[in-house]
């Protein structure tokens, strides 16, 4: 249970910093997010919100599960 803490862990935070990655690429010259249109603006940072919020849960869940299993183990 340890192991796959860590890996949920590690997993949640690689896909969290490659969505923060596209919204910074995303940025012009004056820091303002550029989109094609409303709908893709708006699709993307529904998207993009929702999986932050859901990677930072996993990652919660990811760091419990491991040091459930470390304490279980070192008990």
């Amino acid at each position: 249970m340890t192991i796959f803490g860590i890996l949920l862990a590690v997993l949640c935070y690689a896909i969290q910093y490659l969505m923060n990655r596209r919204a910074f690429n995303r940025r012009n010259a004056a820091g303002v997010e550029e989109f094609k249109s409303y709908e893709a603006a708006a699709g993307t940072r529904f998207l993009e919100g929702a999986g932050r919020k859901l990677g930072s849960l996993l990652i919660i869940v990811g760091l419990i599960l491991a040091a459930f299993g470390f304490f279980a183990h070192h008990k």
